[in-house]
């Protein structure tokens, strides 16, 4: 559905992205990670055309996005940027309600099927308790919902989030990461994010796109591509790999502080998982979230793959 060719992007005289073919996946749950300033956000911005690039540009099933017209693309995409400002005193349901400025014209305003959308864009994204709450007064899990409730108003193909759990404790990180996973998975939505937990991305994601320095270094589904070498190479940080003992996808354990670089044998480092499903503990506890809907507590056993569909 989307894809780049040839893309070069920067900011006054310097170039970011140089050359860049980009091909997502459509019905699927595509994560960008990479280190800081390597690009990510800026491949979103322009694929949203937030950006207008140098050269190359992005296509939209196979049109230029730049040739097509401006309230197209708003019902085609929707975009969630980093950190968006709340106008003060504006309530849940008037935020939400914006979403369907795209198909609003000077003979036809506000409509029953606006107002239906609203309605089941807010019960999607578990909002509509709130409808009548100032969005400034709500914790920063629910606001993140209301923006994902209003873009899911827009009724698009494809959502592009930039950063969706910036400064959210890991309860609504989860809970933000869960509902975007649901909109994929029942409604066939095209999903693109950027985030900056490997271990998240690689839950969550369909198709994984890792960046550093403005290039494109791997790309595919986690269990693929994500391995100890490319998180050494693209990060800088020494690791090891092994299976979730949740949903079976690749858990990032970093090494021990001081510990030496580029390991004789990298391929070593992933870990398979044994036939009996014991998986090596790391040194430290680690915080492996159960899968949306689970009942906490007791010994439960983890389920096989929590997230069936596209390779979860």
């Amino acid at each position: 559905m989307l894809a780049t060719r040839d893309l070069v992007v920067g900011y006054d005289e310097r170039t970011v992205l140089d050359g860049l073919d980009v091909d997502l996946p459509t019905d699927a749950f595509t994560v960008i990670v990479g280190p800081n300033a390597c690009g990510k956000s800026t491949l979103l911005r322009t694929m949203a055309r937030l950006l207008t690039p140098r050269r190359g540009g992005v296509l939209l099933d196979g049109t230029a996005i730049r040739d097509l017209p401006t309230r197209e693309v708003a019902r085609r995409l929707g975009v969630l940027p980093q950190s968006p400002l709340v106008p003060e005193g504006v309530t849940v349901a008037d935020l939400v309600g914006r979403g369907r400025q795209p198909y609003q014209r000077w003979w036809r305003q506000w409509s029953a099927q606006d107002a239906e959308a609203v309605r089941q864009a807010m019960l999607r994204a578990d909002v509509d308790a709130l409808a009548d709450r100032p969005v400034d007064s709500l914790s920063g899990g629910q606001r993140q919902r209301v923006w994902i409730a209003m873009t899911l108003a827009q009724d698009t193909e494809a959502l592009l989030l930039d950063e969706p759990t910036t400064f959210l404790d890991l309860a609504h990180q989860v809970e933000v990461l869960d509902l975007l996973h649901r909109l994929r998975a029942e409604r066939g939505r095209t999903v693109v994010a950027v985030l900056h937990d490997l271990n998240q991305a690689a839950r969550y994601a369909d198709h994984l796109i890792a960046m550093r320095a403005g290039t494109v270094v791997a790309a595919g589904p986690p269990r693929d591509i994500l391995t100890a070498e490319l998180v050494r190479d693209v990060f800088g940080l020494d690791c090891v790999v092994v299976p979730c003992p949740v949903t079976g996808a690749p858990l990032v354990v970093p090494g021990r502080p001081g510990s030496l670089r580029a390991p004789a044998a990298p391929s070593a480092a992933v870990v398979p998982a044994p036939s009996a499903a014991v998986v090596p503990a790391p040194s430290a506890a680690a915080v492996v979230p159960a899968p949306a809907g689970s009942v906490t507590g007791g010994a439960a056993r983890p389920p096989a793959d929590p997230y069936p569909s596209k390779g979860h």
